[in-house]
């Protein structure tokens, strides 16, 4: 073990013990882990002292985050007070061990679920008053950890070093004087200043505490038995009689918006929409954000999507190169845990194309620049692809207007989408209040196929609405098919 961090110039205070529960201790370790992946994941991360109420204001000495991968040291960081909140501590701690120990590189998304977890809380600072060879018996091994302080220099072990390494207290004098660039004498001199103190470390394995950590290998299905069937058998039927018609004979089309509602009001269309394109061996759907969890623009993290009777592969490592290559877009499961817009299409598309992997992105609402800088990073992301993916918007159009209503402003949104131009699909939706839900992923995706090269056709598969399938005429959404190459 060994350890980087922030210290005041001030001289240390007798802050004592502070006393945990079980219960308070695991909540210590989850937020300092959480923390950490998100750090690493570039989400705006929740403060521990959000996450642990009260407990976060107890005065410590400091703490310190250490990760290690395998056994062997990956990154060490803490702060020091002299009398800090733990809260504040354990923050600026998970962040630099995330990200900026200076020896080492920045923890990779691939390392996270690797990783053991130590969260060190300092107390009981002492400067050490003996002088000489007497500060020996001054160190208690197991007990103290050591900081040792001559003019700029400064090192600082904690207690868990010298037990794992099996030092006696003259060799932890010495590697904490080496650990300041000192030489291993220096702790006899008078004019340096040594200090013991206390620690406790509360320790786990990132992926148990942290379920984030582990990439949501799996995605369950969240609303199959409300917007589609909930059992195996009632999917396929269901599928049978969605796709019961003679398609034409289908092209390699760049992108698709297809319509998300539930199987009885829009499967159909979106069947339809599907049936039209080769599909590839990779798919990326761009969906709304329609929930509060989770990131402003989410890349699902998972390695499987499962739904009755069936799964779809993803990306993984496309998904961290998008993740990496947008800023904002951040790999992010919480977003897609209950999120219906991906979900609905995927056994449409594993009826169609069972090999496909399929990519989730969650796009929240965002200023114009903002959705064309994304698109722009999309399109640099894949352009060098050997293979492209098949670009997805899942969107349905204006949402719970009268029927004429509805067929009006989704006629004006139709008429923007066909100039090919993002802005202009922006703006029409935007002046005259348009409650397509997806006009930001349909801006993202317009954006990153015409820097592509991608964007010089657009082509209506279709038009429905939820009166078409029994619903009420005052109260209707509309929906559309769509078709970029």
């Amino acid at each position: 073990m060994d350890s980087s961090s922030r210290q005041p110039s001030e001289a240390p205070n007798s802050a004592g013990r502070p006393e945990f529960t079980k219960e308070q201790e695991a909540a210590i370790l989850q937020a300092a882990c959480r923390r950490v992946v998100a750090a690493v994941r570039r989400q705006r991360a929740e403060s521990a002292r959000a996450a642990l109420g009260d407990v976060a204001k107890t005065r410590v000495y400091g703490a310190f985050v250490t990760l290690r991968r395998e056994g062997q040291l990956r990154s060490c960081c803490g702060h020091l007070g002299p009398s800090v909140s733990l809260g504040e501590a354990l923050d600026f701690a998970a962040d630099r061990a995330a990200t900026d120990d200076p020896r080492f590189p920045p923890i990779a998304r691939s390392e996270l679920n690797q990783l053991h977890v130590d969260v060190w809380v300092l107390w009981g600072p002492e400067v050490v008053k003996a002088r000489g060879e007497d500060r020996v018996g001054a160190v208690v091994i197991g007990k103290h950890g050591l900081l040792i302080e001559r003019g700029y220099a400064r090192g600082l072990l904690l207690p868990g070093v010298a037990v794992d390494h099996g030092f006696d207290a003259r060799t932890f004098l010495k590697q904490v004087c080496i650990k300041a660039g000192l030489p291993t004498d220096a702790w006899l001199r008078d004019d340096t200043t040594l200090s013991v103190f206390e620690g406790q470390a509360i320790e786990g394995r990132m992926a148990d505490v942290c379920s984030s950590a582990a990439g949501d290998d799996v995605r369950p299905a969240a609303v199959a038995g409300s917007f589609y069937p909930g059992s195996p058998k009632e999917v396929q039927r269901a599928l049978d009689t969605l796709f019961a018609f003679e398609p034409p004979a289908p092209q390699p089309w760049a992108g698709a918006l297809a319509p998300h509602a539930g199987w009885v009001y829009s499967g159909k269309l979106a069947a339809q929409v599907f049936s039209r394109i080769v599909i590839p061996e990779c798919a990326i759907v761009l969906c709304p954000k329609h929930r509060p969890e989770g990131s402003r623009w989410s890349v699902a993290p998972h390695r499987r999507w499962l739904f009755p009777g069936g799964e779809l592969a993803s990306d993984p490592e496309l998904a961290a190169r998008l993740a990496d290559g947008i800023d904002g877009l951040d790999l992010d499961g919480a977003a897609h845990r209950l999120e219906h817009a991906i979900e609905v299409q995927l056994p449409l598309l594993a009826r169609l194309a069972p090999q496909v992997r399929v990519v989730g992105i969650s796009v929240g609402d965002a200023t114009l620049p903002e959705l064309l800088r994304f698109g722009v990073a999309l399109s640099v992301v894949l352009r060098d692809m050997p293979k492209r993916p098949l670009l997805i918007v899942s969107s349905d159009m204006n949402h719970f207007a009268d029927l004429t209503t509805t067929r009006r402003l989704d006629d004006l949104a139709l008429k923007a989408i066909a100039t090919r131009d993002p802005e202009q699909v922006y703006e029409t939706v935007r002046r005259n209040r348009i409650t397509m839900c997806g006009m930001a992923p349909c801006v993202v995706v317009m954006e990153a196929l015409r820097w592509l090269g991608c964007l010089n056709r657009c082509e209506l598969a279709g038009l429905a609405t939820s009166a078409d399938a029994g619903g009420p005429i005052d109260r209707v959404v509309g929906y559309a098919g769509v078709l970029f190459g």
